[in-house]
């Protein structure tokens, strides 16, 4: 049986660094780990000087250093022999630092008899460390760094410069695999991904692919079939990099398995996301993971769903950022003119809307009062503002409720709204559709508010 190829992102790293040309028969060796990794004369080796069992296998003047288990291969890094290896040393991979030729050296008995030991002298600042490889824009390129990046990183000379550059940490994660000689015994704590095939390595290697699937450990598998088979939503919760997004992605194909064993020959999903890009992503990777049953799930954000739903019946643009923050200004003083309540109720209200930042009582409008679906004072007045840092009372509560109806109003009259609003509009048109969108399952990636999952999980229930 063959083994499966999972790989570490250093491989993938090092990968993007070897000339095309050279890739391809990379690629194919590749393939031999996958009928079988043990050692084998001078193709495959073990590697020493290492805690791990790690390995390497030729590939011309190439050498891929991988590690395997029980059906599993783990590749960690592939890179030019000269990088590797020094002096042909065994096969024992090497450290950064410098050897020293000791019988190069004259009168050694000297050099190492004890001398007195002096205080250390001052030295107004540290001699800085050159960069191994100048970066430019040709290897830049090759390492598909985002072109935003180029400036700051062109800019680096030394290792302390590329420390404090202003990029991504992935971005510096993937030049200094590149340019340095990484510890595999380090490298072997890194996530694993699912390789897949050789063609999917080539696609990444050229651009044309995203990523890959992450290799769930045993902890995250348990999720995927975690209360299946529920009769309502089921909310996974975590904090960053702990694979929710991966998890969503493999309950997507356990609940298209379901629903093929339960009869449904053509099941539709939706799969939401939270940005554009993120849709890319995702449908990427479930076409790794699905193979043909990709066809199955409809990736979309949850916004631009829900803009396709509201501009059915109404007929507004999403308002700029700057827009609404000018309309705001303009509506405080209309509040401000049509406050209620007796003159200590009128100042109080008075007060809050002119020392609150326009920032933070927009947010109040949008983030709290149209994202929960709000529709009352008497609502408002008694909802908890949890994370909001400043309390309110039922009169300030008031004078922005009275903000919120000479808002809208301005906002209605330039034909533009918030998204907080079309999503309300969405919620709204979705409950008097004759003939609303209908999915056998709705999975939700990373959402903003509460508004979208509700729109999503009335598609569901929806369904007839």
């Amino acid at each position: 049986m063959p083994f499966e190829i999972i790989h570490k992102p250093t491989f993938t790293n090092q990968l993007l660094a070897i000339p095309k040309e050279r890739v391809i028969q990379v690629l194919e060796k590749i393939e031999v780990l996958r009928d079988d990794p043990k050692p084998h004369g001078k193709l495959k080796k073990k590697l020493h000087g290492y805690k791990g069992d790690i390995y390497r296998l030729r590939s011309g003047d190439f050498r891929i250093i991988y590690t395997y288990g029980d059906g599993w291969v783990a590749l960690l890094g592939v890179d030019a022999r000269k990088d590797v290896y020094k002096d042909n040393n065994k096969d024992k991979l090497i450290d950064e630092g410098t050897g020293v030729d000791v019988s190069a050296v004259s009168n050694l008995e000297n050099l190492l008899a004890p001398e007195k030991v002096l205080p250390p002298e001052f030295k107004p600042s540290q001699v800085e460390t050159l960069l191994p490889v100048g970066l430019t824009e040709e290897l830049l390129d090759r390492l598909l760094i985002p072109k935003t990046c180029f400036p700051t990183l062109l800019a680096c000379r030394t290792f302390d410069d590329l420390l404090e550059a202003d990029v991504p940490g992935a971005v510096r994660d993937r030049l200094f695999d590149c340019i340095t000689a990484p510890n595999f015994d380090q490298v072997l704590n890194q996530p694993s991904f699912v390789t897949g095939s050789p063609d999917e390595l080539l696609r990444f290697k050229e651009g044309d692919l995203l990523g890959f699937l992450l290799k769930l450990n045993p902890e995250q598998e348990r999720f995927v079939t975690w209360a299946m088979n529920a009769t309502g939503p089921t909310l996974l919760k975590g904090g960053p990099g702990t694979g929710k997004s991966t998890v969503a992605l493999y309950r997507t194909r356990e609940i298209l398995k379901q629903l093929q064993a339960s009869g449904v020959s053509q099941p539709r999903v939706l799969f939401t996301t939270y940005t554009n890009a993120l849709v890319t992503f995702s449908e990427q990777l479930l076409h790794q993971l699905l193979g043909e049953d990709a066809r199955f799930v409809e990736v979309k954000t949850a916004d631009a769903l829900m803009s396709s739903i509201s501009h059915a019946t109404e007929q507004f643009q999403i308002a700029q950022t700057n827009e609404l923050s000018k309309l705001l200004r303009q509506a405080i003083p209309q509040a401000i003119a049509a406050l209620e309540g007796n003159v200590l109720q009128q100042q109080a209200q008075r007060l809050i809307l002119q020392r609150l930042q326009p920032e933070y009582l927009l947010e109040e409008l949008t983030d709290v009062i149209d994202a929960r679906g709000i529709e009352t004072l008497a609502d408002y007045q008694e909802t908890t503002r949890t994370g909001r840092n400043i309390s309110l009372n039922k009169s300030q509560r008031q004078a922005i409720w009275t903000l919120r109806l000479h808002f809208n109003q301005l906002l209605k009259d330039q034909g533009i709204a918030t998204w907080a609003q079309m999503r309300l509009y969405a919620l709204d048109r979705l409950h008097t559709m004759p003939d609303p969108p209908v999915y056998d399952a709705v999975v939700v990636d990373e959402t903003p508010t509460n508004s979208i999952p509700q729109l999503v999980i009335d598609f569901q229930q929806h369904k007839p």
